[in-house]
Formats: C-alpha cells, sequence, structure tokens
C-alpha cells in the first residue's frame, strides 16, 4: 500500500482545515442571513410590488431561498467534517514525527520512503547486552531497524487513510445537502408527509418502500424535519434527515452566549465521525434517530444494528436534557464496547424530562407525573419501529432510569413494545400501575426485572401509596428482584451516589445489567434477589 513520505508528514499542516472551516462557518452563517432576508423582502414586497414580473418572482422565491439554505448547511456539515479530519490527521502526523525522531535518536538512518537502516555499528553497550558478540550485536540492531521501519511505514499508511478520510467526508458533506429540484419527482410532494400523522408505521414503511432511490433522497431534502422525526421511516433515512436537521439547528444559533456556544458545540459533535464503540468499523458516522430541540427531542443508535445479538433501550431520568445527553451517550457506547458489538443501545430523548437545580428538590419534582404521561405515547411508538426494524430472534431490553423507569412503567400500560423490561432505581412501576394486570406489554412473554441499590435516595418516592408513579417494581409480582452487589475497587453499590454509579462504574451491578441486555441467564441467576 502507498503512504505519503515522510517528508510529506513534515510539510502537512493540518491547523489549515480547522482555519477553512472557520471560514466555512463564517461563510454559512452570512449565507443563511442572506437567505432570511431575502425571504422577508420579497413577503414585504407584496405591499408594492404587484403584475406577472412579482408573481414569478415569488414562485421562485423559495426556491432560491431552499439552494441558499443547502449550501450554508453543507457548508456547517463541511466544517464539521474539515475540524474532524484536522484531529485524526494531527494525531497520525505526530505519531509518525516522534517515531522518526525517536529512531533518529536511537543512531538510525531513516530515508524519506520511510526505509530505516542502520547509520553506524553496535553501541558497546549494545555488544555488551550480546554478550559481547559484535555478530550478535548487529543482528539485534538490524531487527530494531525493521522494527521502527514497520512503525513508522504503519503510521505514515494511518496518516494516509487519515487524509483520504477527511477528503471522502468533506466531499460527502457537500452531496449530503442537496438543493431542491427544479420539478419534484412523482410520489415525492406535500401529500405523503401531510398524511403521516394519522398513518399506521407500517403504512408509512409500505409507501417509502414503494419510492425509488431519488425520490427517497429528495424526501430527505425537502421534509428533513418529517423524516428525521417520524416512526416507519427507515433508519437510514432518519440519520440522513437529521443531519440535515442538525445542520439546519447550528445555522439559528447565534453564539452569543455561553449558552448557544455549548449547543453549537454539541451539534458539531452530532455531526462529527466517532470511533466505532464496536471496534469494528474504524471512524464511522452518529446515527441520529430523532433530533428535534423544539421537542427536547434526542435519539441515538450506538453500535451496529445489522451486527447486533441484543438491543437496548435506555430511557434516563431527571434533569436529562438534549444539551446535557453527552453521559448517557458515553453510557450506552460502554455496553456496546463491553460485547464488542454484540449489543446496540440506543438512547431515548422522547421529550422534556423534569429538570431540578437543587438536590433537595429532586424528590419533589420527580413527583410530578405529566412527563411520563406525555412521553409515554411517544416510547410505546417508537417501542413498535425498533420491533419493526430490529431482526428476529434479535431480543429488545427496554431500561427506565430513575424518573425514565415511571416512563417505561407508564409505556407498558399503553402497549410497549419488550422482550425484557427492566426498571433501573425507578421512581415507580408506572402512573396507575398497582400490579402487573395494569400492564399491557405488547409481548406476552415480556420479562421484566428491578434493580435499586441499598440507600439510593429513590427509595423515598418507590410505591408511597397514592403515589404519582405506582408501585414499587421491587415489589411487583411477577418482576424478577436484581441485587447491585459491590464496586469493582471496593465497597458496597449502596447510597445515594449509587443511584447513578450502577450505571457508570464497574460494578457488579453494571454487568447485571449488561447481562439483562444479553440474556446472560448465569449472571441473573446469581444477581437474583432471594426473597
Amino acid at each position: 500500500m502507498s503512504h505519503p513520505s515522510v517528508s510529506q508528514a513534515w510539510a502537512w499542516r493540518p491547523a489549515a482545515l480547522l482555519e477553512l472551516a472557520e471560514g466555512w462557518d463564517t461563510l454559512a452563517t452570512v449565507l443563511a442571513g442572506h437567505a432570511e432576508r431575502f425571504s422577508a423582502d420579497v413577503e414585504r414586497s407584496r405591499d408594492w410590488w404587484r403584475g406577472a414580473a412579482a408573481d414569478a418572482a415569488r414562485v421562485d422565491a423559495p426556491r432560491v431561498v431552499s439552494t441558499i439554505t443547502a449550501l450554508a448547511r453543507a457548508l456547517v456539515s463541511a466544517a464539521v467534517a474539515a475540524r474532524d479530519g484536522a484531529q485524526q490527521l494531527d494525531l497520525a502526523r505526530s505519531d509518525v514525527l516522534t517515531g522518526v525522531e525517536e529512531a533518529r535518536t536511537e543512531g538510525f538512518a531513516v530515508a524519506d520512503d520511510a526505509a530505516v537502516t542502520v547509520a553506524a555499528g553496535p553501541a558497546p553497550l549494545m555488544v555488551l547486552l550480546a554478550g559481547g558478540d559484535d555478530a550478535v550485536a548487529a543482528t539485534l540492531l538490524a531487527a530494531r531497524a525493521r522494527e521502527w521501519e514497520r512503525r513508522i511505514s504503519e503510521g505514515l499508511e494511518r496518516l494516509g487513510a487519515a487524509d483520504a478520510d477527511a477528503a471522502a467526508d468533506i466531499a460527502d458533506a457537500f452531496g449530503e445537502n442537496p438543493p431542491p429540484a427544479a420539478t419534484v419527482p412523482a410520489a415525492v410532494g406535500p401529500g405523503p408527509v401531510a398524511g403521516w400523522p394519522t398513518m399506521s408505521q407500517d403504512r408509512i414503511a409500505e409507501q417509502i418502500a414503494e419510492m425509488s432511490p431519488q425520490q427517497r433522497d429528495r424526501l430527505i431534502a425537502e421534509y428533513p424535519r418529517q423524516v428525521g422525526n417520524t416512526d416507519g421511516v427507515p433508519w437510514p433515512m432518519r440519520a440522513a434527515a437529521n443531519r440535515i436537521n442538525i445542520a439546519s439547528a447550528i445555522l439559528t444559533e447565534t453564539g452569543a452566549d455561553d449558552d448557544s456556544r455549548r449547543r453549537v458545540a454539541l451539534y458539531r459533535g452530532l455531526l462529527g465521525e466517532i470511533d466505532d464503540p464496536s471496534g469494528r468499523r474504524g471512524r464511522i458516522e452518529r446515527q441520529i434517530l430523532a433530533f428535534d430541540p423544539a421537542r427536547a427531542s434526542l435519539v441515538e443508535l450506538n453500535g451496529d444494528l445489522a451486527a447486533a445479538r441484543s438491543v437496548a433501550v435506555l430511557v434516563p431520568g431527571v434533569n436529562t436534557r438534549i444539551e446535557d445527553s453527552a453521559a448517557n451517550t458515553v453510557t450506552a457506547r460502554r455496553f456496546v464496547t463491553a460485547t464488542s458489538g454484540d449489543a446496540a443501545v440506543i438512547t431515548y430523548l422522547g421529550g422534556p424530562f423534569p429538570q431540578v437545580r437543587d438536590p433537595v428538590d429532586v424528590i419533589t419534582e420527580a413527583a410530578d407525573a405529566r412527563y411520563a404521561l406525555d412521553m409515554a405515547p411517544r416510547l410505546v411508538a417508537f417501542s413498535e419501529d425498533v420491533d419493526r426494524v430490529v431482526g428476529d430472534g434479535v431480543p429488545v431490553t427496554v431500561i427506565g432510569h430513575s424518573y425514565g423507569g415511571s416512563i417505561v412503567g407508564t409505556a407498558e400500560t399503553q402497549g410497549l413494545t419488550s422482550d425484557r423490561t427492566l426498571f433501573l432505581a425507578a421512581a415507580g412501576a408506572g402512573v396507575g400501575v398497582d400490579d402487573p394486570g395494569d400492564w399491557h406489554n405488547r409481548n406476552p412473554t415480556v420479562l421484566r426485572f428491578s434493580m435499586t441499590a441499598p440507600g439510593d435516595f429513590i427509595e423515598a418516592v418507590q410505591g408511597i401509596p397514592g403515589g404519582p408513579h405506582g408501585a414499587d417494581p421491587d415489589e411487583m409480582p411477577t418482576v424478577v428482584r436484581l441485587t447491585t452487589g459491590s464496586y469493582d475497587d471496593g465497597g458496597r453499590v449502596a447510597g445515594w451516589p449509587a443511584h447513578s454509579g450502577m450505571l457508570n462504574r464497574p460494578s457488579d451491578a453494571w454487568r447485571t445489567i449488561l447481562a439483562v441486555i444479553t440474556g446472560d441467564a448465569p449472571t441473573l441467576h446469581r444477581a437474583a434477589a432471594v426473597s
């Protein structure tokens, strides 16, 4: 495999990509502003400009605005790709140059093509280490030269691959935000999208299946918000549409305050590449299945669905927001990494969660059931979509952590679909749930588990008479209660810190959660609480 030369590695300046990204971002902001002003000017002109020319201009104006906006989004996406490329190139280049310098410090000659040769005979110390045998020392020196040549060559190959990847990602960014066509292909227009709210997911899926690839691409380009956030739409299409939605969200941010700048950084991260948590595919795009800041909605698939043998949907709890969702993503990726990709984990933010500033108010705010009542129907619909998309024989586990437990339990009363349900330090078994008969999972053979650490503050609201979140799932018949055990670094998984610690620290509890996801029966048997 050909690779860049050492001199090329020395000459490359990855920071130039950062400069390019800054310029593209600036230009994107300018273009978006022009598009907005142009649209407003055309609308205002109705007061004084009339006639055939005016009518023609107004008919054409939406296409002009869409074209400019599409270019602005493409520039935003390309800037993200350029920043990511700069980082990867800088890391690869640094590895190469460090290797060259170290090899030369050891006395080897490094050629431009990465060939490494012995510049001088073995040093006295090496001869001594070789038992005083010059021939043995020379053999060792030649072996060391070959090792340096291999390391530097591999580093140059990684540098070349990073360069090619950056170029491809930038090109893709300009291709994934196409301007609208002058004519709309058949079967693509406001009709299909307008009908989606009253259509079943199966019918939506059938409708899209009947479209040509070109029609699907046009649907994504013209209706990204609907395509990216509608259950029943194929997930690759949702992910593609949400890349457009995320770029659009970046364009709407002013960056004038810390909150706006944090959102921009988060959205750029959603558009950027990551190391595949399964370790199978190198650098990959993030798979965003829903993105709607106005509805506080962010759903992400972590892992490779095609290769996964089990899937989990993680519903978090109090204080979860899109802006603070990175911790949930890290948690999900740990499960994917631990199974080398045999598990895929979806983080589900299907709307607003209770927000608490003062820890003392957690219990009070968590008593508000309206968040669970609002989100449960959306989770039910999404679980139906998961059930359709995931392959036969691949079990799906829905996990409700903290307040998310009440959301999951409430969704169970409305027809949630899961093979396994885990109530994790759950606020309750669901709004209005008093006994297992109140649950109506679409899967009649669903298995249910619960786990709460001793001394967790959530115990104060679990199962209180007349409580807003229903019965305590830890005490429900037919629900398998699991023990939390100990942390790997010592101490019981107990107390207030364990509320999140059992999800985020190596422990018996963490491995038990993973066992629920993967169906590891021996681990679950050991963790089952003895009543």
